[in-house]
């Protein structure tokens, strides 16, 4: 990158003009402390300052600094006393102008670090009136709430051993096998719970249900069932499309609701990314043709069918509880789940082979996939190969979305119920593609 004097010299003026651009453009009607000309000032007074360090003059450049530094708390100090607001954001930016200034000149770093915190410090000052009105939305249950999943997620986390128990790692149940003339063999090197692991799961899963709940506000109901669907997929697809299903009963209207409900399964495919990646990214790779399948499959699906909604318009419910974003007893017991479901598929791999436990996580899929994720993520490239883990996938997730049909057939209209297992169908079949890409 060319870096001669004079083009730091322009590129300290550009950066403070860029920077009062945004500041007099916010602050519209509303007295400042500056705009294009005051902070290109500023910023050029910086790189002089710099340039004076660099030759040796370091006493102008310290009398410099201290000048503008005294000036600032002047200002400060008198149009707080005159307009009796305490802000502090127009100062903060004119300092980090300073330092910017400073920097093009200074050579502490390389250019394109002062370029990025440019760009940062721009785009922050530029989200004051959208942080304003997020602010504003929140209440205290919900920093609450944040807060309790700050705990879960950065304190409690670090802190568990990461550590795998094993049957035989435990003597006193080793010795209960052996009183009771029982041979554990291969049993005994079963996993029955990693602490740290166990928690990154509870971490994901009330992480989702915060994205969830975050998007929801931010989409909210005013665009119907579509978005507040994808949103409600995030949480519980199986719940969203039995809602669908209840309502199309209610309401006679079908082809959008069946969009709705394929556009909350796709938001279902799109979470396997946050499960999976932090658990074996080699295998997220080996089921990433697959998921983009299905996720395309599904949204040409949910578009055609949206398109040919009825005439009827249909307000949507809201099922979420006001401020309550996530809650720990539905993850832990899904932990608990997962500790099952690793067992039973494993004993049922030892005991049976591969079929076994084809039939087991097909079982348990039933009852919900993600268990069944987490436990082929855990497994993929160790006890059993990534090809064989991702025909596993496509198993549980058909049969997954076969179950939903039949919910939606008992709970809703038979025209949801039959457009939806086409629907279904036509994601699975997609899906099986993806295993040309696997070696």
């Amino acid at each position: 990158m060319y870096t001669s004097l004079e083009f730091n010299l322009f590129l300290a003026v550009i950066i403070g003009a860029a920077i009062g651009l945004e500041r007099e453009s916010s602050q519209q009607g509303i007295s400042s402390a500056g705009g294009i000309r005051t902070y290109s000032l500023i910023s050029l007074l910086g790189a002089l300052c710099g340039v004076f360090f660099i030759n040796n003059l370091i006493w102008v450049s310290i009398i410099i600094a201290g000048v503008f530094s005294t000036l600032l708390v002047v200002n400060y100090t008198l149009g707080s006393f005159l307009s009796k607001e305490l802000g502090l954001t127009s100062e903060i930016s004119i300092i980090y102008t300073f330092i910017l200034g400073l920097m093009t000149t200074l050579n502490v770093v390389g250019m394109q670090v002062v370029v990025a915190i440019f760009v940062v410090l721009v785009l922050i000052l530029s989200l004051k009136s959208k942080t304003k009105k997020i602010v504003a939305g929140i209440n205290r249950q919900e920093i609450q709430s944040f807060i309790s999943y700050a705990i879960i997620a950065l304190v409690v986390l670090p802190f568990l051993p990461n550590v795998s128990y094993r049957i035989d790692n435990l003597q006193f149940l080793s010795s209960i096998f052996a009183s009771l003339n029982i041979n554990i063999g291969q049993f005994g090197s079963l996993e029955l719970i990693n602490p740290r692991k166990i928690w990154l799961i509870v971490v994901l899963i009330t992480g989702i249900d915060v994205f969830g709940y975050v998007l929801g506000k931010i989409v909210g109901n005013k665009h119907g069932y579509s978005l507040t669907s994808f949103v409600g997929g995030f949480v519980s697809s199986t719940s969203t499309t039995q809602s669908l299903a209840q309502r199309s009963k209610k309401t006679g209207v079908v082809n959008y609701l069946v969009g709705a409900a394929v556009l909350s399964n796709l938001a279902s495919f799109l979470q396997i990314f946050v499960l999976v990646g932090p658990l074996n990214a080699r295998w997220l790779l080996s089921i990433t043709p697959s998921i983009i399948i299905m996720i395309l499959t599904a949204g040409i699906l949910a578009t055609f069918f949206l398109k040919k909604h009825e005439k009827e318009k249909i307000a949507p419910e809201v099922n979420a509880k006001e401020g309550k974003i996530f809650s720990l007893m539905p993850a832990l017991k899904f932990a608990g789940l997962l500790i099952v479901v690793k067992l039973c598929t494993k004993i049922s791999l030892i005991v049976f082979g591969q079929s076994g436990f084809i039939i087991t996580s097909v079982i348990a899929s039933l009852a919900g996939l993600d268990a069944i994720i987490v436990t082929l993520a855990e497994m993929a490239g160790t006890v059993i190969s990534f090809k064989f883990a991702l025909i596993v996938f496509l198993l549980v997730n058909a049969t997954n979305l076969i179950s939903k049909t039949v919910y939606s057939y008992l709970q809703g209209s038979h025209k949801f119920a039959h457009k939806f297992l086409v629907s279904a169908i036509a994601i699975i079949v997609a899906s099986f593609a993806g295993v040309l890409f696997v070696n």
